[in-house]
């Protein structure tokens, strides 16, 4: 699930490439996210990310209480109670990219 795309954040453009793809594009003023809101229900997950064509993108997953927080680098195998996550994909400020990610979060059980 991706948010609405095209959108341009802090001089960042995120569009749409097929298949949960996610395309970024500039050099960014401050960080730049995109999101999406999801109730997950309670299990094992691994967040991870493929990234094709550059550096610089990360995904996150977060819940909207600020007590869960993982990142994408590598492979991530989390117990998640159930409630609502935020799914992240960011650039940090500073960073020039152009490049496509693909979040992916897993449900193991």
């Amino acid at each position: 699930m991706l948010p609405t795309l095209p959108a341009t954040r802090n001089g960042i453009t995120f569009t749409a490439a097929g298949d949960g793809m996610v395309h970024a594009k500039g050099t960014a003023t401050d960080w730049a996210t995109i999101l999406v809101t999801q109730d997950l229900p309670a299990g094992e997950y691994t967040l991870e990310h493929t990234l094709v064509d550059g550096v610089g993108l990360f995904c996150e997953l977060k819940s909207t209480d600020g007590r869960i927080d993982l990142f994408s680098q590598g492979t991530v195998k989390a117990t998640l109670p159930a409630g609502d996550y935020r799914m992240l994909v960011s650039v940090s400020p500073g960073k020039t990219v152009d490049a496509t990610i693909t979040p992916i979060l897993r449900k193991l059980n």
